[in-house]
């Protein structure tokens, strides 16, 4: 079980996306972090994470896409106990303990397929090929534990909880883990596994769909319920997630072109627009301390682009078209037509009216409550904050007014794998 690299256009989409975000994080932290202190420690292990990251991007086979995961959790949770207090340590450990379970779930999946086939190797359709009727069962056993074990690091529920407690960590840590590094890694990891290995042909004839569609519907739904009800801005983008982590499943296992279409654009559409929702979130801190929807009244007069950044975000999460969260959602919603299953995308407009009942009142405070005693004597916050925002929030329009570039790169990466 050899480890090398290999590179192919899913690898490079995801590995542009996370580079791109990273710098843009990077830049954002050598201001931000000046009033966090301990820079130089944040900066490498921020820059460990994106190098781990990488490493998962170009992995050739499942055995070392699994150790670059490992290393993920170990490279990651300095930065979520940047802040060294009580309740930081304790949400790290607890983000290890998620982690390292998921990673024994994989571990097992893994001894269990490679006992049947002898190759992790990945391969456009898969190494399973026809499923043998004497070892179907052990089959199943290898990806459900799988699935669930790369699940926890896309905070599939019931295994979610990690997700909002790591919100400890500072700003710039929380968006590059929760839009990019980790949970996307997870995505990343499962789509790999199930059309790498496995096989489009060989997962539809597992029937195991109708069970993951019932955790992935959950937590869509649960997502977006728990992010109503969070008065912390930070923990209610972390659990709204949550809930558009669930698209992203939800697209991998309907086994079908539109549908991996709209999970891959939605992978690359939802890391930007979250990211830029935390930065966004981070300069109000940085310029208040202020991080509850209720204390942040007025400031849209205060910080007109910061919060008109964040307003062209909010509107591209809800899925408001022309934004880019429209497009992959509009793929996600035919793939569920084309299986005849329209009780999909009637959950896809409902989630979208929830993301609008926990984002819009953000908007409304920041630009139409009259101002209270914080926010009267503050401005925009300062260069290095503000233009990583101003780029990504570029990013984002560009990508829902011209989707055609990335929708043509991405039928590249479908046409061997159906």
């Amino acid at each position: 079980m050899s480890i090398y690299f290999k590179v192919d256009k899913l690898g490079i989409l995801f590995s542009l996306l996370v580079t791109i975000l990273f710098i843009l994080t990077f830049i954002y932290s050598l201001e931000y972090m000046k009033k966090e202190g301990n820079i130089k420690r944040f900066l490498f292990y921020l820059l460990l994470t994106e190098a781990v990251v990488l490493g998962i991007a170009f992995s050739g086979n499942l055995m070392t896409l699994y150790v670059f995961y490992e290393i993920l959790a170990l490279v990651t949770f300095p930065l979520i106990i940047h802040k060294g207090n009580g309740e930081s340590k304790y949400n790290g450990k607890k983000y290890l303990f998620y982690s390292f379970g998921g990673a024994a779930l994989i571990l097992f999946g893994m001894i269990v397929l490679y006992s049947l086939t002898k190759s992790t190797e990945f391969a456009p359709s898969g190494i399973v090929n026809n499923l043998p009727s004497n070892n179907r069962e052990l089959y199943i056993i290898s990806y459900i534990s799988m699935f669930l074990g790369f699940g926890v690091k896309a905070a599939l529920v019931p295994f979610h909880s990690w997700l909002p407690a790591v919100m400890v960590a500072p700003i710039p840590a929380s968006a590059f883990l929760d839009a990019a590094a980790v949970v996307k890694s997870g995505v990343f990891a499962i789509i790999r596994m199930s059309y790498f290995i496995f096989g489009a042909e060989v997962i539809s004839d597992f029937s195991t769909n109708s069970i993951f569609y019932i955790f992935i519907l959950l937590s869509i739904i649960l997502g977006s319920f728990l992010a109503l009800h969070q008065k912390n801005i930070q923990r209610r983008l972390a659990y709204s997630t949550i809930s558009h982590l669930g698209y992203i499943l939800l697209g991998i296992v309907m086994i079908n072109e539109d549908a991996l279409m709209g999970s891959l654009l939605h992978m690359v559409n939802h890391a930007f627009i979250k990211i830029n929702l935390f930065l966004c979130t981070g300069a109000i801190i940085y310029m208040t301390n202020k991080t509850r929807t209720e204390e942040i009244r007025g400031i849209g007069k205060k910080m007109p682009v910061t919060m008109g950044c964040f307003t062209a975000s909010a509107i591209s999460l809800i899925g408001i078209p022309p934004a880019n969260g429209f497009v992959s959602k509009w793929y996600l919603a035919l793939g569920g037509l084309s299986l005849g299953r329209w009780i999909f995308p009637l959950i896809l407009l409902l989630s979208a009216l929830l993301t609008a009942l926990y984002i819009l009142p953000i908007i409304t405070q920041a630009f139409f409550k009259k101002g209270n005693d914080a926010v009267i004597d503050i401005g925009e916050a300062p260069p290095m904050i503000l233009l990583p925002i101003m780029i990504i929030t570029a990013i984002i329009i560009v990508l829902g007014l011209f989707p055609n570039t990335l929708i043509e790169f991405i039928e590249k990466i479908l046409l061997p794998l159906f």
